[in-house]
């Protein structure tokens, strides 16, 4: 139902949005009178708002009753960013998310909003490689733009990081889903199942993690005296590092130490990635500094 609330998330969402926010309002400060056409790309924009419930401190006698109130998600604060993103594109596979979408569009009649009801890689790659990011038109000199892959769980395929990259124009939002990883790469690899072992392969483009992130315990042996079987060794710290390898891999710019984002019982669930595709040394110091700033906050 388009009316009913998009619940997710928490105080870590909102560090997150809060991050991201600030970056769009210092990009386009910074952007705004360079001549590019500025995108916002938004590849999981959900229903615009967020809900959530919170607990309420009583004032007198008696206990006081949990309070539901509605944030501003990603979608909405993109809207809202002043200097204005010259062009919003809006993804999302649920039809009642997008049904959402639509209604947040009309209440923004001065934005151009572009909404997409679709999966979200075959959406953002399509973007990348069909848009003349780079092309002048007389009057402009090409696109540039800043996108936030924010999925619920694994659902980024990594081409569609590589087909991010390539555009050598866009600043990228990267919510890597840091528990799923260690949670599908099971510490006994026995107990990844083929399905797990695709998924994983899928969302890092690569099969040699499991080379990076098993090995034999040196000198350890089973009860027959046989050499003992791969375990992971690879902790939350190196899963992590070894995306940061990953991404760095393919982005010509740069990317920067992440920020990890914990839950309330201080688990590692992701890490927020930053990623600069455009090489040009100015755009990456801007990139650099700006979000730098950001992430040490």
């Amino acid at each position: 139902m388009a009316d009913e609330p998009h619940r997710y998330g928490g105080r870590h969402t909102d560090d997150k949005l809060n991050r991201l926010a600030a970056y769009m309002v210092a990009y386009t400060t910074a952007l705004k009178n360079q001549g590019f056409v500025l995108a916002y790309i938004d590849a999981f924009a959900g229903s615009g708002d967020r809900a959530e419930t919170r607990p309420a401190l009583p004032l007198f006698d008696g206990d006081a009753a949990a309070e539901d109130i509605t944030v501003p998600g990603s979608a909405r604060l993109a809207l809202q960013t002043d200097p204005s993103f010259d062009i919003l594109v809006l993804i999302e596979k649920d039809d009642g998310r997008f049904a959402s979408l639509e209604k947040l569009k009309e209440e923004y009649p001065q934005r151009k909003v572009v909404l997409h009801h679709g999966e979200a890689n075959d959406a953002v790659k399509a973007l990348c490689g069909n848009v003349a990011w780079h092309e002048s038109d007389g009057k402009t000199k090409g696109m540039r733009g800043v996108l936030f892959l924010d999925p619920y769980g694994m659902e980024v395929d990594w081409s569609t990081i590589v087909a991010v990259a390539a555009t050598e124009a866009i600043d990228m939002w990267c919510f890597f889903p840091l528990s799923g990883l260690y949670r599908q790469a099971a510490r006994d690899p026995i107990r990844i199942t083929d399905d797990k072992r695709r998924r994983l392969n899928a969302v890092l483009g690569t099969t040699d993690w499991e080379q990076h992130w098993y090995s034999t315990p040196h000198g350890q042996t089973n009860l027959f005296g046989d050499e003992a079987s791969a375990i992971r060794t690879a902790d939350v710290n190196a899963i992590e590092a070894y995306v940061g390898k990953r991404l760095a891999s393919v982005f010509k710019g740069a990317v920067l130490k992440p920020l990890r984002i914990y839950n309330a019982r201080r688990a590692p669930i992701a890490s927020l990635f930053f990623a600069v595709s455009n090489p040009n040394p100015k755009a990456v110091g801007l990139a650099k500094r700006i979000a730098g700033n950001i992430l040490k906050r």
